[in-house]
């Protein structure tokens, strides 16, 4: 089966005392791709739409009300966007590669 796991950190800004605010918690969802023809656009915007789904799910919504967790989230954002675009590139790498052959 092919999936691929969006990993964000998300920072505990929320936590009640400020030791345990500083840890850091890893959330990882998979995200499936079986299904899709990642050399057609039509595929990518697929798969990006499931990436973009997963990485609401794991980093959440942000209080904008609150500096900290507009923060956290974007650091939680950009992590899991990293990742997750590593692994969409391991994915397909050759997906722009025409093959010949004499058979």
């Amino acid at each position: 089966m092919k999936t691929f796991i969006a990993a964000a950190f998300a920072s505990l800004a929320f936590a009640a005392t400020p030791a345990a605010a500083e840890e850091l918690a890893t959330t990882t969802i998979s995200v499936s791709y079986a299904d899709l023809d990642l050399t057609a656009p039509a595929g990518q915007a697929t798969l990006e739409g499931r990436v973009s789904a997963a990485i609401q799910r794991v980093c959440g919504k942000p209080d904008t009300r609150n500096l900290k967790s507009m923060t956290a989230w974007q650091d939680c954002t950009s992590a899991a966007r990293e990742q997750a675009a590593s692994q969409v590139a391991l994915a397909a790498p050759f997906a722009d590669v025409a093959l010949a052959s004499r058979f």
